[in-house]
């Protein structure tokens, strides 16, 4: 074997070396970075850190407000002055937690009016010789359900206002486009494994009266509205002229500033599109 053959040879190898190294970095940060994907997915319900049926047990969740009733009476004994901070209605903290007079930060995301009742009354009475009754209340401020497709403003999130909102009076309330198709309407009951889909014909229940597909809308809740097809087709067009569209508006308004500025310093307007002016 030449000289030249074998620094040929051993220029392949060490070509081989290198894809194969390079090879094994880009398989160990493939599955580094799936590794650290699959850690932020979740396996049933909305994804959020509290969840359950709002409509039928308040529970607290993100946003909410906390308030206790306690009896004023404990307010006056030596010692439990700071009791009366349960009274007033406090706001649940990003980590999720109250606090608690005497205890400290206490998480609370999750927990339903009776089961944090108790859960306080339990870490008083740890404290406090005489037992402290307090009875939770859960002001809610943070539960909604969302709107998409052919909604004003695109996508919006509906705060829930009443435990029996149904699918009709959302629809009766909300900014819905011209170009809506009423008679597809999905109602989306989101979950990581087994999301339900209900698609309603909402302009016949109008015309009919049938409710039998007036659901209930739920916390978390998703409604989609899709176009017509009609509305489809507009949809598609002003997604293709946006960006002239764009371009239009900026030269219009570069144009009427140039003629603002030449009406107020030079006393005459100019006439654009052909180099002179009136």
């Amino acid at each position: 074997m030449t000289p030249d053959q074998r620094a040929d040879q051993c220029s392949r190898a060490l070509a081989l070396l290198a894809a194969a190294f390079v090879a094994l970095l880009a398989v160990g940060c493939t599955s580094v970075e799936d590794a650290r994907i699959r850690q932020l997915l979740h396996e049933k319900g909305f994804g959020t850190r509290a969840e359950g049926v709002a409509t039928a047990e308040n529970y607290v969740g993100g946003g909410d407000l906390v308030q206790f009733i306690v009896d004023p009476d404990v307010y006056q004994l030596p010692g439990q002055e700071q009791l009366y901070i349960l009274a007033n209605a406090q706001p649940v903290g990003l980590d999720g937690t109250i606090f608690v007079p005497y205890i400290g930060s206490v998480y609370v995301l999750g927990l339903t009016e009776q089961s944090l009742s108790n859960m306080v009354s339990q870490l008083l009475a740890g404290i406090f010789t005489a037992p402290i009754q307090v009875q939770a209340r859960i002001i809610s401020r943070g539960k909604g359900f969302y709107m998409f497709g052919e909604v004003t403003q695109a996508a919006r999130f509906v705060p829930l206002t009443k435990a029996d909102m149904t699918l009709l009076e959302v629809i009766a309330r909300a900014p819905i486009t011209d170009l809506a198709n009423m008679g597809r309407v999905k109602v989306i009951k989101p979950d990581a494994q087994n999301p339900l889909v209900v698609v309603v014909n909402v302009r016949e229940m109008i015309e009919t009266g049938n409710t039998t597909y007036n659901l209930r809308i739920d916390d978390n809740d998703i409604i989609y509205i899709p176009p017509t097809f009609l509305g489809h087709i507009a949809r598609f067009l002003e997604k293709l002229l946006q960006p002239l569209n764009r371009v239009v508006g900026s030269a219009l308004g570069i144009a009427t500033i140039r003629s603002t500025y030449d009406y107020l310093f030079l006393g005459e307007p100019t006439f654009f599109g052909r180099g002179n002016r009136f």
